[in-house]
């Protein structure tokens, strides 16, 4: 990739001025230092690998749109992975019951029931996931997840209550539905 002297300075400019920013961004978001880091320089990297050549105004807004960009990426590569890890630890689970006598009826509607669940999560509103998954997953404080969403206590309290009426709800009403049937 060729790179012309006005765009190589723009970028060296613009990684000087702004790379502990960005870096600080996403720490707050993380709370991950390494992480933060590596995804500081693939804000530069995009930009770099962009194909449209159009003049950047403003590079740190520019840049600032870019990491909102990899950071949501990042949450989802993390989501994929939890997903993978949870059905991981539900086939041992169930494998584990099965291998132990347990009553098939009885795995089955328990692998089901974490099913709805995992359902019940995912169609949660983002902001209200992220709260949720946060505390019940990574064990987070409410005061930890408060600082890291960049929210108030009261409304972090508030995602996670509506969050678990959600789920509940969800789950419940997929289970009327399959008795019904």
């Amino acid at each position: 990739m060729i790179i012309d002297k006005p765009l190589r300075r723009l970028i060296s400019s613009a990684y000087q001025s702004t790379y502990r920013q960005l870096e600080s961004f996403f720490l707050k978001r993380l709370g991950n230092r390494s992480d933060a880091s590596d995804l500081s320089q693939d804000v530069f990297t995009q930009w770099l690998n962009r194909r449209e050549q159009t003049p950047i105004q403003e590079s740190r807004a520019f840049l600032f749109k870019i990491a909102n960009n990899v950071l949501i990426d990042h949450w989802r590569r993390n989501q994929k992975q939890a997903v993978i890890r949870q059905e991981e630890l539900d086939e041992e689970a169930m494998l584990h019951a099965v291998s132990s006598s347990a009553d098939p009826a009885e795995v089955l509607n328990h692998t089901q029931r974490l099913q709805r669940l995992y359902d019940a999560i995912e169609s949660l509103p983002p902001r209200q996931r992220e709260a949720f998954v946060l505390c019940r997953f990574e064990g987070l404080s409410q005061s930890e997840i408060a600082e890291q969403m960049e929210i108030s206590i009261s409304m972090v309290e508030k995602h996670i209550a509506r969050a678990m009426l959600h789920c509940k709800r969800y789950v419940d009403n997929t289970t009327g539905n399959k008795e019904q049937a």
